[in-house]
């Protein structure tokens, strides 16, 4: 039976925007800047997930309306709207002031944590299901996992999402090869490095995989906030973000020259693991 959000109060309305960010852990320098540098931006030109693929995972771990839930790492809420808008109570966690800003600003009624994935505050197995999108890889640590299944109820479900960009398509490929030498050590969810936090003894079970496609339009401007959102391109300095930006010019006008819009492809990686108690 699904939790009432009436009876979570702990200190939320203290700790919403713009309050001091609460962690086990510091923010990955590349997060805490480049998220910060324009959350507007991350908003406008970040996509969302489809919604098979969002059904496809609510059916699965058996989360229906009323339940709730947690989401990690929330950013401007491109999952949490959806949340909502299917009748899930939601507690939205992220760590980045500016992020979280936006998000309370497109949600006011949903509650806001300042707080890192490893430190929530958040009561014991109050959660059904414990989700994260496009956010997983910045803390997949043995803390944070013990974390979650703190707040996860007896046998809950962590539900992880990512949109990647189609490296088939001519333009994705030419902007990895523009953007890849920026991303000194940050953490990525390609190579799915991140897995080692679930794996033997992490209290969690296998992890099941389902993958969806779908398209996303963009314009010559859409372009540029996609890939200047990106953290580890949003915290250069802005000499670097003009060259970035001049390239991706060039990129539009080579490859998809005469042309106001175009569908450009992504995958949506849905991966499940249930908590073995």
């Amino acid at each position: 039976m699904a939790r009432g959000l009436p009876f979570f109060k702990l200190d939320c309305q203290v700790r919403r925007v713009g309050a001091a960010y609460h962690g086990a852990v510091p923010l990955h320098p590349s997060a805490a800047r480049g998220f910060a540098a324009d959350a507007r931006r991350y908003q406008r030109g970040r996509p969302g997930y489809p919604a098979e693929a969002i059904e496809w995972a609510l059916r699965e771990v058996g989360v229906g309306r009323g339940a709730a839930v947690v989401e990690l790492g929330a950013g401007t809420g491109k999952l949490t709207s959806e949340l909502v808008a299917r009748g899930l109570q939601v507690i939205a966690v992220e760590p980045v002031a500016h992020m979280a800003a936006e998000l309370s600003v497109r949600l006011p009624e949903i509650q806001v944590l300042r707080a890192s994935a490893d430190a929530t505050s958040l009561p014991n197995g109050w959660a059904e299901a414990v989700l994260a999108a496009q956010s997983f890889h910045w803390f997949a640590t043995r803390e944070a996992v013990q974390e979650i299944r703190r707040v996860l109820r007896p046998r809950g479900w962590l539900v992880l999402l990512w949109n990647r960009r189609d490296q088939g398509h001519p333009v994705w490929q030419a902007v990895t090869e523009l953007i890849e030498p920026l991303r000194g050590d940050e953490p990525t969810h390609e190579g799915d490095r991140w897995r080692s936090a679930l794996s033997a003894g992490s209290g969690f079970g296998e992890l099941t995989h389902h993958r969806f496609t779908h398209r996303v339009a963009a314009s010559r401007e859409g372009l540029e906030d996609r890939v200047l959102s990106i953290s580890y391109v949003a915290c250069r300095p802005p000499e670097v973000q003009r060259r970035i930006r001049a390239e991706l010019q060039s990129i539009w006008s080579s490859r998809l020259s005469g042309l106001e819009e175009v569908r450009l492809p992504y995958h949506t990686d849905v991966f499940l693991a249930r908590a073995l108690a």
